[in-house]
């Protein structure tokens, strides 16, 4: 296969998801750059712009079944059958039982089996388990983020080690370059900010510890006199459950909870503080900590999994459930200058030796893999 042109599907109906929405875009880009990759897209109806913008070259199949759904067993096998393509990648671990083509999936943590949605607990456990194995059994490869990903999915589901690929992700470039002054400014103005800032990037999930976040910064205002502001993007605002807590705590304005903010706005924001806290109880990679890294960000990160992956020798690592360990590291990383000098630089090594580039490389050298598998 080496040397011809592969024709690829790939089910993008995540595209616009919160954290497989990133890798889509990104491996999307890059795969479109390429002469030996023929890109069929499977998008929800209504993202066919957003496809085009990221592969003008690709061919787009509208697929009106959501994610999770009874319908997408049906109709992605139909719109497969139509386009026939030589292999089809599933960003995620449900793929289809009808599928008859040559698959490669990325399964990018199991996290659901240890932080299951509220709703539907246990019909959740049991679906993700089903498809989970059915995937690890059915995909020719399966694509993992982190090595951590990959012993889970040994672990826990056995899965055949010779089928797993630790291909991890990348930053965007867009971290790296710092904004102006004058850009600096406006978002100090727009969203109240007063640096010294320890940024928190995370949704509202439980594995994210945010509670934590909030406690480890209030005891390192009370007892280590720590300035500045906490400020968490990307989930809670100012009206969410954590806002509230902060205010019975007394931090007043020095917690600032954005939610959702525009791309360029989190640029911005990852330049103008002084410290990302990242102390998750799980992740299948972390992307907060290698974004930071690119931006010349120190980072306080748990000592777990694939966060201790990306950041050892880097980061700080800290216990993530240890407030007093997390707080005294707050105060180290914002007052010791030759440290924070040292982690800055290491930290921009570190992101600089994992790109999408190097990301859409593995991807393709699994493709090539999968093909050259006997069915």
């Amino acid at each position: 296969m080496l040397g011809e042109t592969m024709r690829v599907a790939i089910d993008a109906r995540k595209l616009t998801d919160y954290g497989i929405g990133t890798y889509l875009s990104h491996l999307l880009r890059g795969l479109a750059e390429r002469d030996d990759v023929q890109l069929a897209l499977l998008v929800r109806a209504g993202h066919e712009e957003r496809a085009l913008s990221l592969a003008p070259a690709a061919r787009i199949v509208s697929v009106k079944a959501g994610g999770y759904s009874l319908s997408e067993q049906v109709s992605v096998p139909v719109a497969l059958w139509r386009e026939r393509p030589q292999l089809v990648h599933f960003p995620h671990y449900v793929v289809p039982p009808l599928v008859a083509h040559p698959v490669v999936a990325t399964v990018h943590d199991v996290i659901q089996l240890f932080y299951p949605p509220r709703r539907h607990r246990a019909l959740a456990l049991v679906y993700m388990r089903t498809m989970m194995r059915s995937t690890l059994r059915r995909a020719r490869r399966v694509i993992t983020v982190s090595r951590a990903s990959r012993r889970d999915l040994v672990r826990l589901f056995s899965a055949d080690p010779s089928r797993l690929v630790v291909v991890a992700n990348g930053a965007d470039e867009a971290f790296g370059v710092r904004p102006s002054s004058d850009e600096i400014e406006r978002l100090k103005q727009v969203y109240g900010l007063r640096p010294p800032l320890v940024l928190a990037v995370a949704n509202d999930k439980p594995h994210k510890n945010l509670e934590m976040v909030l406690r480890a910064f209030h005891l390192a205002r009370r007892e280590r006199r720590v300035p500045g502001q906490l400020v968490v993007v990307g989930g809670p605002d100012g009206e969410h459950r954590l806002a509230r807590q902060a205010q019975r705590l007394g931090l007043g304005d020095a917690m600032r909870c954005l939610g959702r903010v525009p791309f360029a706005d989190l640029v911005g924001l990852y330049h103008v503080s002084s410290v990302l806290l990242h102390v998750a109880l799980y992740e299948g990679f972390g992307l907060p900590v290698l974004e930071a890294m690119r931006a010349g960000l120190p980072v306080i990160t748990s000592n777990l999994g694939a966060m201790r992956e990306v950041g050892e020798g880097v980061a700080r690592l800290v216990n993530p459930l240890d407030v007093a360990e997390v707080a005294a590291a707050i105060e180290q990383v914002l007052v010791d200058d030759p440290l924070r000098r040292r982690m800055i630089e290491s930290g921009r090594r570190r992101a600089e030796s994992l790109t999408w580039e190097r990301a859409v490389e593995g991807t393709i050298a699994a493709y090539h893999q999968a093909l050259e598998v006997r069915a």
